[in-house]
Order: C-alpha cells, then structure tokens, then sequence
C-alpha cells in the first residue's frame, strides 16, 4: 500500500464531494431533522446512480475507493447507509441486494441504524449470514438525537429459529468476512465524521480570542490538538489499510484503533469548544452525536479488541 493517493482516487474523492455538496453538507442535515434526521434516499439514490456505491466491483478501483467515498459521505453528514451498501453487501453478494441495508448481529435487541428505512436486513449469524427482506413499515421507529435513523427490529424480522421472516442464508456468505467489511465500514465513517468535527473546532480556536490572543495560540491547547490529529490521521490510515488488504485483522485493529481516537475527540472536541459546543445553533453536534452511536455499534456487532486478540492468540484462553 502506498501512502499517496493516486490520480485515480483523488479524482473520484473530488467527484464524490462534488455531489455531496449538492446532496449533503450541515444545512441538508438540518432540513433531515438534525441530530435525529430521517433517512436520506435522495442522497443513496444520487450517489447510486453515480455508480460510487458499486465502485468496489471494479477492478481498478476496489474497496479502497468505496471506502474513500464511505469516510467521504460521513464528512458531509450524509444520512444514509452508504457503508452497508458499498461495502459491506458488495463483499458479500455476487449481486446488488435492493437498498437500503441495515446490518446486525443475531442476538442483538437494541436499535439498528437504518432498521426502520431498509428494504433488506443483513444478519451476521453464528455460522452463516442471513438476508431478510423488510416491508414498509414492519420495524418500529425508534426516536434518537445520535444523528441517525434508527429502528426496533420485531420478532418476526429475525432470521432462522429466531423469527419467521422468510429470510435466506447468503450463499457462501461468511459471518467472519461480513463483520470485518462492516468494521471497515465503522471505521470510515468513524474517520470521516470526526475529520469534520475537528476541523470545525480547529478554526474555532484560530477565531476566538482570550487576553487578545486566539486560544489555538496556546500551548496546552496545541499539544492536545495534535494529539488528537495524530489519533487521527494514524487511524485514518489503519482503516485504509484495511479495506485495501481485506484481512479481518487489519479492520478489526483499524476499528480499535478509530474507536479510542473517536473517545478522545468527542471529549475534547466540546471542551475545546466551550459554551458554543452545547448549542444546536453550532454545527459540531451534527458530526459528535453520532460518534457514540458509531462507537456503541462497533461494540455489539462484535468488540473489535476482543477479535484482534482472537486473532493474534487463537484458542487461547486467559
């Protein structure tokens, strides 16, 4: 892997914003319901016809590119489930299953993000992967200020003998691989979204001054600006290594690793931001509120820390 982005994959970040910037951004956010939106199919349906969210199945491009277009829509704000669709369901089926995906892990009972808008239900099960097809209107909403849509998912919409959805196990799907693709996923939009959220606090210190300085002068303030950019970028980083090897790993180290900088930034970020950071008028709770949802998920779809130490040790037990 080189550390220099090609031709190729700058003009395709420079297309991809192009079009965020007509489907996305904080004031399209605000129009969806702010820090509890509704789902964006505009957006998913725009950047589909792009064909940004098949670039994956080219050869020339790979999940590297759909990667870069995930960490790139969570940038915008977007509200819509480009990681499942690009990622994840592209690692996983021949063919495109009909959007929008929610993904989720057999046991889970909690809020899934998307559950209420997806027209299929991606379930990691404990040997095979699951694809359950959702009506309209069969998953209960569930109200959230965590920046995303989010649904209940019922009985019946469980796979298997958990539920009578009339769902079917994915062919040659692999719980192992599914999860991975989808902890590239979290990490991209765990990358993206704090991207933003730091650069918004980073050009509120430059402009808010203190004793007749700008607060970013200060030094205590521009060590933990960089500690946080070195979080950043180094996490930025593993999650494209990631998705350029494809290892399950890689993604979940990569995912560890996005998770503990996400931690720091969302405590930081507010600090640094003052009183104007607990304001809805401010645009960072946009990007922050949704880092807790972003990192509960990595959580129950399976610790990331927990499969790197599988990995590494495998049948170890302490």
């Amino acid at each position: 892997m080189q550390f220099t982005p090609t031709i190729e994959q700058d003009a395709l970040v420079d297309a991809v914003d192009v079009l965020l910037g007509r489907y996305a951004g904080p004031k399209r956010a605000r129009e969806l319901g702010g820090d509890h939106p509704r789902y964006d199919a505009e957006l998913e349906s725009a950047l589909s016809s792009a064909g940004f969210l098949d670039c994956a199945r080219d050869p020339d491009a790979g999940p590297l590119a759909a990667t870069l277009v995930t960490e790139a829509t969570a940038r915008a704000a977007g509200v819509a489930a480009i990681g499942a669709r690009a990622l994840v369901a592209t690692a996983l089926c021949a063919e495109p299953l009909v959007q929008p995906i929610a993904l989720t892990v057999a046991g889970h009972r909690g809020p899934v993000r998307y559950a209420a808008d997806a027209s299929t239900l991606l379930v990691a099960g404990p040997r095979e992967v699951w694809v359950v097809p959702l009506e309209q209107g069969a998953v209960e909403p569930v109200r959230s200020r965590f920046g995303y849509p989010m649904g209940r998912l019922p009985e019946s919409a469980l796979p298997g003998p958990l539920g009578n959805a009339g769902g079917r196990i994915l062919d040659g799907g692999s719980p192992e691989r599914m999860l991975a693709w989808w902890r590239v996923a979290l990490g991209a939009e765990l990358v993206g979204t704090m991207r933003s959220a730091f650069d918004l606090v980073l050009e509120h210190v430059k402009g808010r001054f203190q004793f007749g300085r700008p607060i970013g002068s200060f030094q205590a303030l521009q060590h933990r600006l960089a500690e946080i950019a070195v979080l950043l970028e180094g996490s930025r980083w593993l999650v494209l290594e990631a998705a350029w090897t494809g290892s399950q790993e890689a993604a979940a180290v990569a995912l560890t690793q996005t998770v503990v900088a996400a931690r720091r930034l969302l405590l930081d970020a507010h600090q640094m931001a003052g009183a104007l950071g607990f304001t809805t008028e401010y645009d960072l709770h946009l990007w922050t509120m949704r880092l807790p949802a972003l990192m509960q998920e990595s959580e129950w779809m399976g610790s990331p820390a927990a499969a790197v130490t599988a990995a590494r040790w495998p049948g170890e037990r302490p």
